[in-house]
């Protein structure tokens, strides 16, 4: 399902309108084979997570991050944001899923930057900054809350029935 929903999105970069929510927004390069490269390898991966963690979370954060830094059209997020909660929820490597999403977050703030380079009115500048970069922290962090929230309801389920205590 990420896979046909990522593709969807990149294949709409190339028939739709380019993403422009303000004024002198800079624009991004035009989506190519390596884009679509970037979304089915990050998104086949996922396919994989059960049995290699952090490999999987790896090639997803690695795959959004090239998409970022080649600097294509706004997507291809849901890759590490799945790999951010799995890797908190069911594996409990909370420290890979804190650089997953650092990683994904600062190739994010890094296409902001490189957008709304040229904006030239500060309340405009502003404005996006502040409105890309808490959807940004939140598409990538919420996901680490979620998974610790996650896990750790089920470490107290577990523990609760071990006890013999009522759920």
């Amino acid at each position: 399902m990420v896979l046909i929903v990522e593709l969807g999105a990149t294949l709409g970069a190339i028939t739709g309108e380019p993403f422009s929510p303000v004024e002198e927004w800079g624009r991004t390069a035009p989506t190519d084979a390596i884009a679509f490269a970037v979304v089915v390898l990050g998104c086949a991966a996922l396919a994989f997570f059960r049995r290699f963690p952090p490999t999987v979370a790896v090639i997803a954060t690695v795959s959004y991050v090239i998409f970022a830094v080649r600097d294509y059209e706004l997507g291809m997020f849901l890759p590490p944001m799945v790999v951010i909660f799995a890797l908190a929820a069911l594996t409990g490597h909370r420290f890979a899923a804190v650089l997953c999403a650092s990683a994904s977050f600062a190739a994010a703030i890094a296409w902001v930057a490189h957008r709304t380079a040229a904006i030239t009115e500060p309340g405009v500048e502003l404005l996006a900054w502040v409105a890309f970069g808490t959807v940004l922290a939140v598409f990538f962090f919420a996901p680490l809350l979620i998974g610790e929230i996650v896990r750790a309801r089920s470490l107290l389920r577990d523990a609760r029935t071990a006890h013999g205590t009522p759920g």
